[in-house]
Order: structure tokens, then C-alpha cells, then sequence
């Protein structure tokens, strides 16, 4: 629905960070040295990762639990889709006497805190511009534009997700509800001229730790996902999302670590990664402290993003895995320009590999229980039908930006990934079982095709 008219100044609450979005590879020969990320061709590959049609997603309650990754094949068995996590039923406008309530579906993403819909109910309660909360969220002393203090002008907003892709329109003070756990909190009712595709979503949902997120709005001291990895061949994708006290491991076998906090972005969930593994053998072209959050908390450090499949890697650790497949895989890299404009830096023709063994790469962390991830192709290459290529879905860090690392949802995928928020501990389970029915009032994933250019 369109906005009210508002005098309001369009305020960007997020910008810079994710810079990362419009970070892409020039295309490279295949003997060529690995190629650092540098801007442009934004639009090209903008144009080429939306214009497919992606797998459909989900509403149903999870019909099957997907095999350990340890059973997964290797060889050519690489993702030819991707996907991000979807709370499904989440109420706005939800009261004990409320008439107009909208039941939506929204993304979840663990890097930023933010909550807006495209379905806010037909008579939202808008924060009006001249208001102490409007000027606190908005950042500025004059967000109503020339001092228009009518009780008629919305608090206008504009949250930035990277060069050309935002949503924009007003903010409202509406309950919010998601299964037995409402509350209050501040929304964007976006306008139908924002400019973040979602796969047909109506909503993105903040998660991580900063003030206007779900989890801090609502008081969710826990949470938990699991990805279904994209096995080849298989049509359906689903994953489980749990709130509150669901959040718990379902086995075992699972292990705890500290999430890490940077004093300049304190709203990130930071991991301490310690070694990359391959076929158990931890990489020694590594430097000591690759992975480090800096001292003062401006740089380095190992982020985890929930709306980008693919991985970034601090470059000298890039460089190693990158070298490191070249000589586990007997087939000649190939020139990947023919997808997404040369997006990705190695490649090998998906033909060329189907009989081959790949190796797997194990992602070890530090502190607690020493949890580690284990994957296999699935994980980290992906298999474009169209062109036939297969190209690795890790890439180094440009140059500048503010982390070291970012784990993408590609590599989590396969884990039961624990947050306790408030106890600030990740907890990761591998290979779980879908909890039982009566459990799964919010879950499923969304396909997409690569939203990584989008959203971290």
C-alpha cells in the first residue's frame, strides 16, 4: 500500500555497511592470478541474478528431514539454487479487539534491525514526523522537513540496503505478534516504490541486536534456524525458524561458542573462526590472526549473514582455499565471465567435473566446545544449468570494508544455528531433525536465485 502524503526528509538509516552489495568480480582467464572484487557491472549482474525465475518457496509444515551432510555425494553435486530463512505468520496489528490485522511473511536477516512490510493494515498507527521517536530513528533534528509538525505528516524513513536498493515510506507503532510472543514495536510501512526484490516476501525482518530489531523490540532472548541444504534434483527446500524458548537444541551432539562483539558495531553477531580445514587438513597459507576482530573493534572479524549464500573470506585465507581446490580438483579452471558478467572467480565446466571428487572443507571455530561446520559442494559451489558452469561460492573481502569475513547462508546450511542472544552464545547442531508439527508456527525457506548482490 502507498504511504501518506508526508513533508517528512527521506532519512538513510543504514547505508555504508552494506556497500558490500554492490561488490563484484571482473571477469578473469582461467590462468590468470585471483582477482580482487572492485566495483562496477553492478547493473549487469543486478539484471541477470532477477531476471530468472526462482524455485518456488514454501508454506507447509516441513515434510521430511533431510539427510546429514555426511551422506552427502560430492563430486558434481553443487547447489543450482540458493535460499534465505522466512517467518511465516507474523501478525501486524494484532489486539485482543483488533478488526484490521495482516498475517505476513517476512525475511529474516541477522546483520541489520530494521522491520518493514509491504502489508501494513489498512489504518496503521504512523509515528508522526514532528514526534521525539521520529527524529530518534531517523537520526536528525529536522525529519519533518521545513518543521511540518501537522498530526497529518508521517514520520518518513528511507533504510538503504546498497546503491539503488532501499525501501522507503513511513514509520508506524503497530503490535506485533509472532505465534504466543506480541508486543509493540516500530515498522515501516513500505511504499510500492522501494527497490528490494524479495522473491515475492512482503516483509524484512531485522534480527540482530540493535534497538528497532524483532528481537530486541519484542524481548526474543532466543532464536534458532535450520537451512535444508539444496540437494540437486530435489524440488522442495524448507527450514525451521524458532522463538523464544523452542530455541534449544534437539540432540545432543551439539556444541557451543561465544558470539564476539565489536565496540563499533555492536549490533553484529561476530564468530571467532580459527582454521579452515581441507579434507582435514587445516590450511597453512593462512596468516596467524586472519579471522581477528581488531582491537578496537573497526575492522576484521567474522560476521554471519542470513541473505547472502555466498562467502566472503579475508584474502590471504581466499587465496589459500582457492589454491587449495585448484590442486585437489583434477579438471582445468575455465573462464566464468559467461555467469553473472564474471561474478564468481573460479569455475570449471560442470561436464568437465561430474565424475570427480571434491574435497571438503571444514570451518573450525574457537572458544567453548570448538564447534566446526563441515562442507561438502553443496556448500560451496554452485551449478548454473543455463551456462554449465560450476563455480565457488567463496570470495575474498574487498579491500575496505569493515569485516574480515562473512558467512553466508550457503555454508550454514545442513546446521541448527542456536542464538542465545542475551547469554551471547551460538550454539550449532549438525544435521537436526525437524522439531515435531506442533512446534512449527513459523518456519520454510524462500528460494531465490543468488540474492547475494542484494542483501548481506
Amino acid at each position: 500500500m502507498a504511504p501518506r502524503r508526508s513533508s517528512a526528509v527521506a532519512v538513510t538509516l543504514v547505508a555504508w555497511l552494506l556497500m558490500l552489495q554492490v561488490l563484484v568480480l571482473s571477469p578473469v582467464p582461467a590462468a590468470a592470478a585471483p582477482a580482487r572484487i572492485s566495483p562496477g557491472a553492478f547493473k549487469q549482474v543486478y539484471t541477470f541474478l532477477f531476471k530468472k525465475a526462482a524455485k518456488s518457496g514454501t508454506t507447509a509444515l516441513i515434510k521430511k528431514r533431510r539427510g546429514s551432510r555426511n551422506g552427502d555425494q560430492l563430486g558434481s553435486a553443487a547447489a543450482d539454487n540458493a535460499g534465505y530463512v522466512v517467518l511465516y505468520n507474523v501478525s501486524i496489528g494484532a489486539t485482543a479487539t483488533a478488526t484490521q490485522q495482516n498475517n505476513v511473511s517476512g525475511v529474516v536477516d541477522v546483520l541489520n534491525d530494521f522491520v518493514w512490510t509491504t502489508q501494513c493494515p489498512a489504518a496503521p498507527l504512523s509515528v508522526p514526523c514532528g514526534s521525539q521517536t521520529c527524529r530518534s530513528v531517523t537520526n536528525t533534528t529536522d525529519a519533518c522537513g521545513g518543521g511540518n509538525t501537522s498530526v497529518n505528516a508521517s514520520c518518513g524513513y528511507v533504510y538503504m540496503y546498497g546503491q539503488g536498493i532501499n525501501t522507503t515510506g513511513f514509520l508506524a507503532n503497530e503490535t506485533v505478534g509472532v505465534g504466543s510472543i506480541a508486543g509493540r514495536a516500530l515498522l515501516g510501512c513500505s511504499a510500492a516504490n522501494s527497490t528490494v526484490p524479495l522473491d515475492g516476501e512482503s516483509a524484512g525482518i531485522g534480527f540482530n541486536r540493535g534497538p528497532l530489531s524483532l528481537v530486541s523490540q519484542l524481548g526474543i532472548s532466543r532464536f534458532s534456524y535450520f537451512l535444508a541444504t539444496d540437494e540437486p534434483g530435489s524440488s522442495d527446500s524448507e527450514s525451521v525458524v524458532l522463538l523464544g524458548d523452542a530455541a534449544v537444541p534437539q540432540t545432543k551432539s551439539s556444541r557451543s561458542m561465544p558470539m564476539l562483539r565489536s565496540t563499533v558495531f555492536p549490533n553484529f553477531y561476530y564468530v571467532k573462526l580459527t582454521s579452515i580445514q581441507i579434507d582435514g587438513v587445516a590450511l597453512s597459507g593462512i596468516p596467524a590472526g586472519a579471522f581477528d576482530l581488531a582491537a578496537d573493534g573497526s575492522s576484521g572479524g567474522v560476521v554471519i549473514s542470513t541473505l547472502s549464500p555466498v562467502t566472503l573470506l579475508q584474502a590471504a585465507a581466499y587465496d589459500a582455499v582457492r589454491q587449495a581446490l585448484v590442486r585437489k580438483v583434477k579438471s582445468e579452471p575455465v573462464n566464468g565471465s559467461a555467469l553473472a558478467g564474471g561474478a564468481f572467480d573460479l569455475c570449471y565446466n560442470a561436464q568437465s567435473v561430474a565424475a570427480l571428487t571434491f574435497p571438503k572443507i571444514k570451518l573450525v571455530f574457537g572458544g567453548g566446545d570448538a564447534p566446526a561446520i563441515e562442507l561438502t559442494t553443496v556448500h560451496y559451489f554452485y551449478k548454473d544449468n543455463v551456462t554449465g558452469l560450476q563455480c565457488l561460492t567463496m570470495l575474498p573481502t574487498p579491500a575496505g570494508v569493515p569485516f574480515g569475513s562473512v558467512l553466508g547462508s550457503m555454508v550454514q546450511a545442513g546446521t541448527n544455528m542456536i542464538y542465545d542472544v542475551g547469554g551471547e552464545t551460538l550454539t550449532l547442531e549438525e544435521g537436526t531433525a525437524a522439531p515435531a508439527p506442533s512446534q512449527l508456527s513459523l518456519m520454510a525457506i524462500a528460494s531465490v536465485l543468488f540474492a547475494w548482490v542484494l542483501l548481506f
